[in-house]
């Protein structure tokens, strides 16, 4: 029987697609296998099929090509450790207090409910509700900026 794995990257899935393919499996053989190792990380089966397809084509560089536009995420760990660190060392910081109001209280069954209640809130707002608080952001900056980053809005 197959352990469960907690996390892994997408590189490494494609090596493990790379590595069965070679063996000669198939893309829906390797995504069962693969889907008890990963659960519900684990590639979708289009994804593996586009994959070994890419192999079969003699792709080696598992690593996603480069793309223009916009990059969907800045996601970066650095990132995510100084936001927490932010948040942890200062309880007075609140993210999406009004969302939060309107969240406040609901019971959601899965991921795809609190999904569509966000989504709703987000419509349900006026486009002058974003405008003002883009503008409340050139202020806050300001302040920021004048007392060399020892700044919290109260």
């Amino acid at each position: 029987m197959a352990r469960m794995l907690q996390s892994s990257t997408c590189e490494e899935q494609r090596s493990v697609v790379r590595f069965l393919w070679a063996n000669g499996h198939k893309p829906s053989e390797i995504h069962r296998d693969m889907r008890g190792v990963y659960g519900d990380d684990c590639m979708d089966r289009s994804n593996v099929s586009r994959w070994c397809t890419f192999f079969q084509e003699g792709r080696v560089n598992l690593s996603d090509s480069p793309r223009s536009g916009r990059p969907t995420t800045a996601a970066i760990p650095q990132n995510a450790r100084g936001i927490e660190a932010a948040i942890l060392n200062d309880r007075r910081v609140h993210l999406f207090g009004p969302m939060k109001k309107f969240l406040a209280g609901k019971r959601f069954e899965t991921d795809v409910e609190v999904k569509s209640a966000v989504c709703r809130w987000l419509q349900s707002n006026q486009t002058d509700f974003y405008e003002q608080g883009i503008l409340k952001l050139v202020t806050r900056w300001e302040k920021c900026v004048e007392k060399v980053g020892d700044y919290v809005e109260k």
